[in-house]
């Protein structure tokens, strides 16, 4: 019997009607310390993101993002908890998970960072801004037959717009979730450059997360709003983004805290570090 035929009831065993569905994901933002911006990205796009994230179980898709000079130089508003001070925070990885499959995913991920470490594969000239799970509330589509969510990251966006809001005192994180998804979210895209914006809320760090990564400040009352759009979000900051905090405050009764605009890092393309 040819030997691929005895791995068929095994192969069998594991299939399973379960759907692909955006469940979970995980957002990193990175500052490299200044003279190490090239070796710290080309570590992490060619070895850290692929060896400790994307061959995971359950990874659906990663994607990197970059926030140049300018980009942060838009950043609103100045003064932010998440962003401190609002240069810095250059480097973006967002990583989409399986529905129901974190716990599984972040595993094998605790297990092979071990790995990684006791084969020196780590790079400590960086500052984590913040780095967690984080999740899915849902979303807002401008298309009716747009991109789905989990295919959002291999669609290649041109730009990233990240929003963080904060529950006013008094207000449950639902309530403003519903605030976001039934009301000023897809008002809010209509007619615009945004072809879709997915609400995140963040859990906690969990014991086997590296030293580096902070504490996750927020959870329960925090929802990341995460606008993908069809431009350099440069392009159109003045006609899309330039009021979205208060308009989200004024529709939601949410608090905004900070948004700031990222353009995809090409893979294999070293960044212009002047831009950086």
């Amino acid at each position: 019997m040819p030997f691929w035929q005895s791995l068929v009831p095994a192969i069998l065993q594991e299939m399973s009607d379960e759907r692909v569905e955006l469940g979970h994901a995980i957002f990193s933002l990175m500052q490299p310390h200044a003279g190490h911006e090239l070796a710290w990205n080309r570590w992490y796009e060619r070895d850290h993101l692929i060896a400790a994230g994307s061959l995971a179980p359950y990874t659906m898709a990663t994607q990197r993002w970059l926030a140049t000079a300018p980009h942060k130089a838009i950043r609103e508003p100045r003064q932010n908890p998440i962003a401190n001070p609002s240069e810095s925070g250059t480097f973006l990885a967002t990583m989409w998970i399986q529905k129901n499959h974190l716990a599984d995913q972040q595993a094998w991920v605790a297990e092979q960072m071990k790995r990684l470490a006791e084969q020196g594969r780590t790079y400590e000239e960086r500052d984590v801004l913040f780095a967690g799970t984080w999740d899915y509330l849902g979303g807002a589509l401008r298309d009716p037959d747009g991109v789905p969510p989990e295919l959002v990251l291999d669609h290649r966006y041109s730009g990233l717009v990240l929003t963080w809001l904060e529950c006013s005192p008094g207000q449950s994180l639902e309530e403003l979730r519903d605030a976001l998804l039934h009301d000023a979210l897809p008002d809010r895209l209509e007619n615009s450059a945004v072809a879709q914006a997915l609400c995140f809320t963040p859990l906690p760090k969990s014991d086997w997360w590296p030293k580096a990564a902070p504490e996750v400040p927020g959870v329960g009352v925090r929802i990341l709003v995460a606008c993908f759009v069809e431009s350099d979000p440069l392009d159109i900051w003045q006609t899309d983004f330039a009021d979205l905090g208060k308009a989200l405050e004024d529709r939601t009764r949410g608090r905004s805290l900070l948004i700031a605009p990222f353009v995809p890092v090409v893979p294999g393309v070293d960044p212009d570090i002047a831009q950086l």
